[in-house]
């Protein structure tokens, strides 16, 4: 995902929170969820500046983790998900922006890249637990 936005964005220093949800949205993963990505601080018409896609195990790195990431220049987090005590503290330091991309889009994202590769070598692969098909 970061590789993605990394290139779509490269010379849009002006990029706007809405123009990375809907780049986002071009994945088939994103597309086919139930669970949309959503702008939760920022506007649509809010720039993003540097995008930062983190997305690990875990919750949340918490609110003094993405601070400290604002602070170093990111200008828009995109994660796969954030409590609300977070984005209610990140939203009252007022920042930088938060898009959620979603859990299950994310996680099938990136094990989908696994299943194809062992599809061509002639495995069979039944996706289920909410893996999203692309």
């Amino acid at each position: 995902v970061q590789h993605f936005l990394d290139e779509r964005f490269a010379d849009k220093p002006q990029t706007k929170l809405q123009e990375v949800v809907d780049a986002l949205l071009e994945i088939s993963e994103y597309q086919k969820s139930f669970s949309q990505p959503k702008i939760r601080i920022g506007k649509p018409e809010s720039y993003a500046g540097k995008i930062f896609v983190a997305m690990a195990g875990g919750t949340s790195g918490g609110a003094e983790v993405y601070k400290a990431y604002f602070e170093a220049g990111v200008g828009t987090m995109i994660l796969m998900h954030a409590p609300e005590d977070v984005i209610d503290a990140i939203t009252e330091q007022n920042i930088g922006n938060i898009i959620i991309a979603g859990h299950m889009p994310s996680d099938s994202l990136g094990i989908n890249q696994i299943i194809v590769q062992l599809e061509k070598s002639g495995l069979e692969i039944i996706r289920m637990s909410g893996v999203i098909k692309p």
